[in-house]
């Protein structure tokens, strides 16, 4: 476990918590929301990122594979008229 030590002086700390002591309940829980942000990226324990699925990456590695020649060469500018009879662009 990290310890962290935060050192204010004196007068800082007072004026701080009768700020704290003033401000609202949302208030108070999106400073701690913050806070605890903050200080967990600093530390660097951030909540590391989902496993991505395996069998995704295979396919996606191997997706020329799973191409299929359509002959459509406009697909990709006229896609909403080949999927949903938009109005066809040039």
């Amino acid at each position: 476990m990290t310890t962290l030590r935060i050192e204010l002086e004196v007068h800082v700390e007072d004026r701080i918590a009768k700020l704290y002591q003033q401000v609202s309940e949302e208030v108070k829980a999106e400073l701690r929301r913050n806070l605890t942000y903050w200080l967990k990226s600093y530390l660097g324990v951030m909540d590391s990122e989902p496993e991505v699925d395996k069998n995704w990456l295979e396919f996606l590695d191997n997706i020329d594979e799973f191409s299929v020649d359509t002959g459509v060469e406009d697909y990709s500018i006229n896609h909403e008229y080949y999927l949903y009879g938009g109005p066809k662009r040039s």
